[in-house]
């Protein structure tokens, strides 16, 4: 992590045997990592969160915004790299599910203190490639939080083999995926109080909780009791 909470990246596996990426495999080594770092991650957010003043953001990030889009500043609240073997579009696509069906929740303002309003994000080519969640006060636009995916690649490979001393690699061909992190950034100078700052920290806690879940099982929506 750059700066806040860490979103629980999954450990990437590595090996020898020709096969294609273990998805149980990569889904338990994912669930394991999740749950080192879920202790760290209240104090952490917190901790990012007192950088967003109530008056003008502590430090301004440019974010690398697409054509259809202008670009904007930005406070990097978190970061984290998304592992290569991660499909980008199909992650993106249902933590977007996911953010309408908390928007719509007749229960959002009990969960966040305040409503919110979800629109998806393109990139240049017109692909899904984040989201933007405007948190809302009486009607009015309080805060603009951006959920979205870098420009920076990352190298996926064909498989996970093992390697003659036993230690996992990481083996054939190798892509450039575009996306290497995935950002959580707030995109306006808008200034934040306790009650605002209160609705992007559970924001961003159940982010953390729907990523993990697709991570360990491929569905945002997976519920706890199964």
């Amino acid at each position: 992590m750059t700066s806040g909470i860490h979103l629980s990246t999954p450990v990437q596996l590595q090996g020898r045997s020709c096969v294609c990426l273990p998805t149980r495999l990569v889904a338990h080594a994912a669930l394991r990592a999740a749950s080192h770092q879920q202790r760290q991650r209240s104090s952490l957010i917190s901790s990012s969160l007192k950088g967003l003043k109530q008056h003008a953001p502590q430090r301004s990030i440019r974010l690398q915004c697409s054509a259809q889009q202008a670009t904007g500043e930005g406070t990097l609240i978190s970061k984290t790299e998304v592992p290569a073997f991660i499909p980008r579009q199909d992650l993106m696509d249902q933590l977007l599910r996911w953010a309408r069906n908390e928007a719509t929740d007749p229960d959002t303002i009990g969960k966040y203190g305040l409503p919110i309003k979800v629109e998806p994000y393109a990139n240049r080519d017109g692909m899904l490639w984040g989201i933007t969640v405007s948190i809302l006060r009486d009607g009015a636009l309080a805060t603009e939080v951006g959920i979205r995916y870098d420009e920076e690649e990352v190298l996926k490979h064909d498989w996970v083999g093992r390697g003659a001393d036993g230690f996992p690699t990481l083996e054939g061909n190798a892509v450039a995926i575009v996306g290497k992190h995935l950002e959580i950034r707030k995109l306006d100078s808008n200034p934040v109080d306790e009650i605002a700052r209160t609705a992007i920290r559970g924001l961003c806690q159940e982010l953390v909780a729907a990523i993990n879940k697709y991570y360990a099982f491929g569905s945002a929506f997976v519920d706890d009791s199964t």
